[in-house]
């Protein structure tokens, strides 16, 4: 059976790309400008996509002076996690070639719209070249919309709190600490904690889990075939309707709301074990005020996430990895009541990693800060 390449191979095909620079001799392409190259490298994509022309790119930016590091960075903004890896490894080596062009590359990092990965590059470099400067740095960026950064930033609040001596001053720290943190096991830390000092944090609360779900399934995805097969469910979302799904299976809408301690929707647990097969999620998010979110969605399987009928996620990946927020989009609420709906495609790959079938989602302002507690009726 044909599988899709996982994000494993895709790292181990990045670990030669640098040998295949060196092996392959690529000529000097006359004309060529910067720009070109890394647009080339942007377009790399899964089960090799593109990875020929990227590695010629690549032979050409690895070769590129330090001050070219700025329009390397701004390269990252709208890249796919794999060009992002791609495009970190041009950043690294021409940070190896002289004196790095620090204020440009402060001004990148200063614009907290830029990719909060190509961002994360910049701060690394910056204290590289002068360490002296991360703790006044980290002090501005309690709220900074990288995760990685915030997490040091929230270290050192951390910190301060060892000198403290009063309960009530430890605990407002940790408070403070935890109203900044986005990272769960650094969350735990803090609510393990306040738990010491007899405060209860409720993590599904502070991260804004959505718990209240009807789910629908097993459609079919043999083969991994029916990622873009619009199901039933795709057109409306009629909860007294009934389907015919994989195997001749009828099923309607189930009510399921989680009880996961982060927050994670087993669809095991809803619709019991199934390979090969689709399951839909939808759930009503109600707004006080129209705005705009981020649509945070972490899913070890293939996904597609609706807002207000909107495609704004979809990721036809097989189990390769889940964490907090792995996949962020911007999306548009309205007043009042806002659908969601989750598409969750689970393969036929039987080894005891490949069997979950979940997600987490959660919806934020653009720093990761949850709206209410994922207010739901």
């Amino acid at each position: 059976m044909k599988r899709k390449k996982t994000a494993s191979c895709s790292q181990l095909l990045l670990m030669c790309v640098i040998g295949c620079m060196i092996l392959t001799g690529a000529k000097e392409t006359q004309g060529v400008d910067l720009k070109t190259w890394i647009e080339t490298v942007k377009r790399v994509g899964p089960e090799g996509k593109g990875h020929e022309a990227a590695i010629q790119a690549m032979s050409m930016l690895s070769k590129q002076p330090a001050d070219s590091i700025p329009q390397l960075l701004e390269g990252m903004n709208g890249a796919n996690r794999l060009a992002v890896n791609w495009l970190r490894s041009a950043v690294e080596s021409a940070a190896d070639k002289g004196n790095l062009p620090l204020a440009e590359i402060k001004s990148f990092l200063e614009k907290k719209d830029n990719s909060p990965f190509a961002r994360r590059l910049a701060f690394e470099l910056i204290v590289a070249a002068s360490p002296e400067q991360k703790k006044a740095m980290l002090l501005e960026m309690l709220d900074d919309p990288s995760l990685e950064i915030r997490r040091d930033a929230v270290e050192l609040e951390l910190s301060k709190i060892k000198a403290l001596t009063k309960q009530s001053e430890k605990i407002a720290g940790y408070r403070k600490a935890l109203s900044h943190s986005r990272e769960i096991a650094q969350i735990k830390l803090i609510a393990d904690a306040l738990s010491e000092l007899g405060e209860k944090v409720n993590q599904v609360k502070h991260f804004g889990m959505i718990m209240q779900w009807h789910v629908a399934g097993p459609f079919e995805n043999k083969n991994q075939a029916k990622f873009n097969q619009a199901y039933p469910p795709e057109e409306n979302q009629d909860l007294k309707q009934t389907f015919t799904g994989m195997d001749g299976i009828q099923f309607g809408w189930k009510q399921y709301q989680s009880s996961d301690e982060e927050g994670i929707v087993d669809l095991n647990k809803a619709l019991a074990n199934h390979k090969g097969a689709i399951a839909y999620a939808y759930s009503d998010f109600y707004c006080d005020n129209p705005r705009q979110i981020d649509v945070r969605l972490a899913c070890i399987n293939a996904n597609k996430v609706w807002i207000n009928g909107k495609l704004v996620i979809s990721n036809d990946v097989y189990h390769a990895g889940m964490n907090l927020d792995q996949y962020i989009a911007k999306a548009s609420l309205k007043k009042g009541a806002n659908t969601i709906l989750i598409k969750v495609c689970q393969n036929e790959q039987t080894e005891s990693w490949a069997q979950r079938w979940q997600f987490q989602i959660r919806v934020t302002d653009d720093t990761g800060k949850a709206l209410g507690d994922g207010k739901q009726k």
